[in-house]
C-alpha cells in the first residue's frame, strides 16, 4: 500500500518550472453537436438538391419531344407502381452497361427531360432491370402487352413480376404509350419504323391486327387469311420477308461444325430464351403466342427447314442477331455470343426430328441441311442481286426517315421496288421512308397539341421542326 502511494506521488508530481495542465472539459455539448449536425445536413441538401432544382434550367435538347396525354397517364402509372426502382430512366456516359440492351444507345442529356410532363424525372439508379430511357420503338406494342402480362412469356429468365392482376386493359395501353414515347424524337422515329414494319408484315402475311391490352391472354392464336394473299407471279414469294434481312446473309452457311456439343448447346440456349414464344415443342405455340400478330415461327416443318426461301442459316442468324421489326422477334445480339447464336441456328434445323423432346440429345444425324431453291437463286441473280447491297453504297445517307427505313428493311437497295404478297401494296425504301415520316409527324403533332391543351410549358415552335436524330446509324 505504501509503495503504491509513493508511485502515485511520483507520477502526480509536476517538474519544477512546469505548469499543471488545466482540467479538460467537453466544449461541444449534445445541444451544440445536434444543432451543428442539422446545419451540416441542411447545407448539403440545399447545395445538392434545392439549389440545382431552382437554378439549373437547361434548354430542351434537339431530341426532346412532349408526351401525349395517354403517355402522361402511363407515366403516372409507371411512377406510382415504383417501376423506376428497378428500371433507370437515363443512360449515363460513364455507365458501362450503356450499350447492353439497345442497338444504338444514346447517352441522356439534361435537355431530354425538359418540361413539366417529365418532372419530377424518373431517373432511378438501379439496374435490376434494363435502362428504359431509350426503350421506345425496340419492341412492338403486342410484345409489350405480353411482357407486362407475364415477363416470362417474352423472356423465360426474367426477374420482373407479372402485371396481369395490377393493370386493366386501359391502363396497360397507357403504360405502353409511355414506354413507346418516352425517348424523345429519336425514340418516336424508331416507334414509327416499328409501326410501319408491323403494317407491312401483317399485310404481307395476311394476319389481322394483334389483340389490345391483355385480351390476348384469353384469345386464340391469330390465323392468316391465305385467300387474301396474291403475290405477283414474277416475284419470289419470300422476297418481302428477305427485305428485312441484310442480303449479304441470304446465302450464308453456318460457320460452326454440326457436332453433338454445338447442337446440345443450341438446345440449351433455345430452352432458356425462346420457348416463351416458340413453345416447348418449337411449334410457335408458347404462352406468349396468343398476344402476338404475326404469331411466332413454327420450326417443326422439315420442308421449311430444308427448302424455305427465307429459312437459310444466314436468315435465321440475322433475325436472332438483329430482330425482326414488326414482329415480336427481338434482337439477341447484345445478350448472346456470336457462337451461341449460330448454335441455336444449328439446333433449330433439328427440331422437325423431335429433338425438343425431354432428355433427347440432338445429334448430327438430326440436322437438316438447307439448300437455296432454284427460285431463290434465280431471284438474286436477276432482281435483288447480292452485289447491290445498300450497305456497299459509298454515298452517305443523311435523311433520318430513309435511315430508319434502311434499318427496318436492310435487304432493300435504294433502287429496289416490289409488291407485298397482297399484290397491291408497294414496298421500297422510298415508300417506307415516306410512311415512317408520316407516322412520326402525326405522333409528334398530336403530342404537341395535347401538351398545349393540358397547359404544359412548350418551347419555341421551331423546336418541333428539328429533325430526329438516329444515334449510331451508318
Amino acid at each position: 500500500m505504501e509503495g503504491d502511494r509513493r508511485d502515485r506521488d511520483v507520477y502526480s508530481e509536476v517538474p519544477r518550472g512546469w505548469v499543471r495542465h488545466p482540467r479538460e472539459r467537453m466544449l461541444i455539448t449534445p445541444l451544440v453537436a445536434g444543432v451543428g449536425g442539422l446545419l451540416a445536413f441542411f447545407t448539403v441538401v440545399a447545395v445538392v438538391v434545392w439549389l440545382p432544382i431552382h437554378t439549373f434550367d437547361p434548354p430542351p435538347s434537339a431530341d426532346w419531344a412532349p408526351l401525349s396525354s395517354q403517355a402522361v397517364k402511363g407515366r403516372n402509372l409507371f411512377a406510382s407502381n415504383g417501376c423506376y426502382v428497378c428500371h433507370s430512366g437515363y443512360s449515363r456516359p460513364q455507365d458501362v452497361r450503356e450499350a447492353l440492351y439497345f442497338l444504338y444507345p444514346k447517352v441522356s442529356q439534361p435537355g431530354d427531360f425538359w418540361g413539366s410532363d417529365q418532372s419530377p424525372n424518373l431517373l432511378g439508379t438501379e439496374r435490376t432491370g434494363p435502362d428504359l430511357s431509350q426503350e421506345s420503338g425496340w419492341h412492338p406494342d403486342d410484345w409489350q402487352y405480353a411482357h407486362f402480362y407475364d415477363p416470362r412469356y417474352m423472356d423465360p429468365k426474367s426477374l420482373m413480376p407479372d402485371m396481369k392482376s395490377l393493370f386493366s386493359d386501359r391502363q396497360v395501353t397507357q403504360l405502353v404509350a409511355f414506354v413507346e414515347q418516352r425517348s424523345g424524337k429519336s425514340g418516336l422515329l424508331r416507334y414509327a419504323g416499328q409501326l410501319y414494319a408491323k403494317h407491312a408484315v401483317l399485310v404481307n402475311q395476311g394476319f389481322p391486327e394483334p389483340y389490345k391490352g391483355f385480351q390476348g391472354a384469353h384469345k386464340p392464336i391469330v390465323e392468316a387469311n391465305e385467300k387474301g394473299l396474291k403475290p405477283p407471279s414474277t416475284q419470289l414469294e419470300e422476297a418481302p420477308n428477305l427485305s428485312q434481312i441484310d442480303r449479304s446473309y441470304w446465302l450464308s452457311g453456318d460457320p460452326l461444325p454440326v457436332t453433338t456439343a454445338n447442337l446440345f448447346r443450341g438446345k440449351e440456349v433455345f430452352l432458356e430464351r425462346c420457348v416463351g414464344c416458340h413453345g416447348l415443342k418449337g411449334n410457335g405455340k408458347g404462352p406468349g403466342a396468343t398476344f402476338l400478330s404475326p404469331p411466332p415461327a413454327d420450326f417443326t416443318s422439315a420442308d421449311d427447314a430444308c427448302c424455305g426461301g427465307d429459312t437459310g442459316p444466314g436468315d435465321f442468324y440475322y433475325r436472332i442477331l438483329r430482330g425482326w421489326p414488326g414482329t415480336a422477334m427481338e434482337n439477341f445480339g447484345e445478350r448472346l455470343s456470336v457462337d451461341d447464336i449460330w448454335r441455336v441456328v444449328l439446333f433449330v434445323k433439328t427440331i422437325p426430328n423431335g429433338t425438343l423432346k425431354p432428355n433427347r440429345v440432338p445429334t448430327p444425324k438430326d440436322y437438316i441441311v438447307w439448300q437455296p431453291s432454284k427460285e431463290l437463286l434465280a431471284w438474286v441473280k436477276t432482281s435483288q442481286q447480292l452485289a447491290n447491297n445498300a450497305s456497299f453504297d459509298k454515298k452517305a445517307v443523311t435523311d433520318p426517315y430513309l435511315q430508319e427505313a434502311m434499318r427496318v428493311f436492310p435487304g432493300l437497295a435504294p433502287t429496289d421496288s416490289m409488291m407485298l404478297n397482297d399484290g397491291k401494296t408497294e414496298l421500297s425504301l422510298t415508300s417506307a421512308a415516306a410512311g415512317i415520316k408520316a407516322l412520326y409527324q402525326d405522333m409528334l403533332d398530336r403530342a404537341w397539341s395535347e401538351a398545349q391543351a393540358r397547359g404544359e410549358k412548350l418551347p419555341d415552335p421551331a423546336q418541333k421542326a428539328i429533325a430526329p436524330e438516329v444515334p449510331g446509324q451508318q
